[in-house]
């Protein structure tokens, strides 16, 4: 392989996938085990509290989005939800001139894409049953017309999981459990 392994977390909005690698990139026990880079994406959207520009995402204006459309950086974009997203070729660049593994958190037509561009990645599916996705959903939402529109795509994103390398099932208040499934998931991937 001419660059480090690359895993991509993937599922519907409210799987916790966020929740997942942010919890085994903060163990510092697990880094040392499994050390990893996590590949940041952009995206137009807001911030929403406590995210940080270049931890969650690199945060563009849709001006900048589209410049970079331009200019070919995305080796992966699309809309979502009416913000733009993508996967630029600049980050994965920089991070292939290291060797340490890479994790990345992407919708899951994004990991599609990545899997059809880098085969050799491994793409983990997190789920959750559909009432606490939508109970999740719930709690992020206060557009009716949105909280439709994602339950929606949700269901369409649960019939793709098959079609990925891993699937883990994220039921609530097991997310100590998810976490240690995603990392025995990652350090087979990863021997």
């Amino acid at each position: 392989m001419p660059h480090p392994p690359i895993i991509i977390v993937t599922g519907p909005s409210g799987a916790g996938k966020s929740t997942v690698v942010d919890a085994i990139l903060a163990d510092t026990k697990t880094r040392r085990m499994v050390p990893l880079r996590k590949f940041v994406t952009c995206t137009t959207r807001e911030k929403r509290p406590g995210e940080k520009d270049g931890r969650e995402y690199h945060f563009l204006t849709r001006e900048e989005f589209k410049h970079d459309i331009r200019d070919d950086w995305f080796f992966e974009h699309a809309e979502v939800y009416g913000n733009l997203y993508g996967s630029s070729r600049r980050e994965m660049e920089k991070l292939f001139k290291g060797k340490t593994p890479i994790i990345g958190i992407l919708d899951v037509q994004g990991a599609k894409t990545v899997k059809k561009i880098y085969p050799e990645a491994q793409v983990i599916f997190i789920d959750a049953p559909k009432k606490s996705l939508v109970a999740r959903l719930k709690q992020r939402q206060n557009d009716a017309q949105e909280l439709k529109r994602r339950i929606a795509k949700m269901e369409m994103e649960k019939k793709l999981k098959k079609s990925f390398d891993v699937a883990i099932m994220n039921p609530d208040g097991k997310i100590e459990d998810t976490i240690k499934k995603v990392e025995t998931a990652i350090k087979k991937f990863v021997k």
